[in-house]
């Protein structure tokens, strides 16, 4: 019985959506089709002259994600014609003592204003670090005296006129590696950071320094291999590690 009633429910609904469908003005749905093609179209482009205008060096390669530094964010802006402007900026105090830099802005293109939010935190792993004692707790390794404050206000400011452009510019959200090769960008060039397990917030030194290893051989990484590896293969890799798993 509950076979037979299930059918039916679905032939019911088959038939609905059917009727629904005729109703529609035939010519409007290829209207809708044309303009969501050209959409598509317009995202792809927006997004291969943006990654074209910038190189290595204006991106930073963190986990295996790339971020748009504030150069290469302030290229896409100029080459679009985007306008920005500080509505806000203020710095808080969390309960560890720790700065947090916050800025408000607003984003101009044509006719369309928006607004974004950029925050970062001293107490972020990328600025304090963290590392596990003995008994499993997780501690911050750097004290407020010793984090460059500059850089995460920098962060902050950078954070936000990242989210604006990709705001505005929804064609360079979701960027990765692969793009960025794609598009002819020198990958070599780009900074990387990654994290080790267990222990967030290493150096960005020598391979041994890291405290990173590759997952297969054990080989002392460093962050740069480390995080790009992450990107192409979610995976800590050496060098020789990376070959294997391309052949």
């Amino acid at each position: 019985m509950n076979n037979y009633n299930d059918k039916t429910k679905n032939t019911e609904i088959v038939s609905v959506a059917q009727d629904e469908l005729m109703s529609l003005d035939y010519n409007n749905i290829l209207e809708i089709a044309e303009r969501a093609d050209r959409m598509v179209g317009a995202l792809n482009k927006i997004m291969s002259a943006a990654l074209k205008i910038t190189t290595g060096r204006d991106w930073v390669n963190i986990g295996g994600v790339p971020y748009l530094q504030e150069s290469g964010a302030t290229k896409v802006a100029r080459l679009f014609g985007i306008g920005w402007q500080i509505l806000d900026q203020k710095q808080e105090t969390d309960s560890e003592g720790y700065p947090v830099y916050t800025y408000r802005m607003s984003f101009t293109l044509g006719k369309t204003t928006i607004e974004a939010e950029g925050r970062r935190s001293a107490h972020d792993d990328f600025f304090a670090g963290s590392k596990t004692d003995r008994n499993g707790n997780e501690k911050k390794q750097k004290s407020v005296d010793v984090i460059p404050l500059g850089d995460v206000r920098q962060a902050a400011y950078t954070n936000c006129l990242n989210n604006g452009i990709k705001r505005i510019l929804p064609g360079l959200r979701n960027i990765d590696i692969s793009d960025l090769e794609n598009a002819g960008i020198d990958i070599s060039k780009m900074r990387g950071y990654t994290f080790k397990t267990g222990s967030k917030g290493g150096n960005t030194g020598t391979a041994e320094e890291s405290g990173i290893v590759c997952e297969v051989c054990g080989k002392a990484i460093t962050q740069k291999v480390a995080a790009y590896s992450q990107s192409k293969f979610d995976k800590k890799l050496c060098m020789e590690c990376q070959a294997t798993a391309k052949g």
